[in-house]
């Protein structure tokens, strides 16, 4: 697996059941099973419709950083501007050197069929694949990677929410192995 390093925003993936506390980013990594090699920055905790225009700013600069040290990036948010998160870092982030692939959940993880875990672990295979570099930034959930460019929330309670209309994913993650 290549390097790796996961970006946590807050988001219903990081939800402590159902008051506005976030779990840091060692918590969530640590509560979803993520490997230990995987680096973490704790970037926020916010529900994503708190991130402001800087907030993405800073985070697109930080990610262009780590990309350009040769990491995969993961971007851990929120789902409801998950789109628009990963849109504008599509814009800003060349993914040549390496994959950058957003996530998240639908479900918090104190509920039944909670979706993060699943989601994080399809979004580091995606991340360390380097047949996921050039693609563009990524989106990952339900085990679908979708271009950030078309991928789009269809629904606002499905863990199948991420669509892209017209065009299709550009892959899936099979049994932890991206295929696109």
């Amino acid at each position: 697996m290549s390097r790796v390093t996961v970006f946590t925003l807050g988001g219903t993936i990081s939800a402590r059941g159902g008051d506005a506390a976030r779990m840091t980013g060692p918590e969530v990594l640590a509560a979803l099973g993520a490997p230990e090699d995987v680096e973490l920055r704790d970037f926020r905790r916010l529900p994503s419709s708190s991130l402001a225009p800087e907030d993405l700013a800073a985070l697109a600069a930080e990610v262009n950083e780590t990309v350009a040290a040769g990491s995969g990036v993961v971007v851990v948010q929120g789902t409801d501007t998950l789109e628009e998160t990963a849109f504008l870092l599509d814009l800003l982030c060349p993914t040549e050197r390496a994959p950058v692939a957003v996530t998240g959940a639908m479900r918090r993880p104190d509920l039944p069929g909670a979706d993060g875990p699943a989601n994080l672990a399809a979004a580091l295979a995606v991340a360390a694949d380097p047949a996921c570099r050039g693609l563009g930034v990524l989106v990952v959930l339900a085990d679908e990677i979708h271009a950030a460019r078309h991928a789009r929330k269809t629904h606002t309670t499905s863990v199948a929410t991420f669509a892209s209309p017209g065009a299709g994913p550009l892959g899936s993650v099979v049994e932890g192995t991206p295929r696109i």
